[in-house]
């Protein structure tokens, strides 16, 4: 019986690395499948952020909303960025729960100080 290389038995070591027909793969990476993240997905996250540190009412909720209509268009196929996306639906989340707690607690000692 012979193999690939024609020689009965079988040969060892004597068949090009890859074997025949099968070129270099090309390195994994954004050029090669991925899609690049969209715009929403990154002013998501960035807006996230930002709402964490500097304004947290406003921009952890416009976060949120980016972030959402972001994964629902990487779900879809239409643009990558996923995990950008859910980065800032968390921040965002993150965000308001601060601002609920911190309303509540200014709340509660206005309301003691009286």
């Amino acid at each position: 019986m012979a193999d690939q290389s024609g020689i009965a038995g079988g040969a060892t070591g004597t068949q090009a690395p890859g074997g025949p027909g099968y070129g270099v793969q090309p390195p994994a990476g954004y050029g090669y499948g991925a899609p690049l993240p969209s715009g929403k997905a990154t002013a998501s996250m960035v807006l996230g952020i930002l709402g964490l540190v500097l304004i947290p009412i406003i921009l952890p909720i416009i976060a949120l909303c980016l972030g959402i209509s972001a994964r629902r268009m990487a779900d879809r196929g239409e643009g990558g960025g996923r995990g950008q996306a859910v980065a800032g639906i968390v921040m965002g989340w993150v965000g308001i729960a601060f601002a609920v707690l911190g309303i509540t607690v200014a709340t509660i000692q206005g309301i003691s100080a009286m």
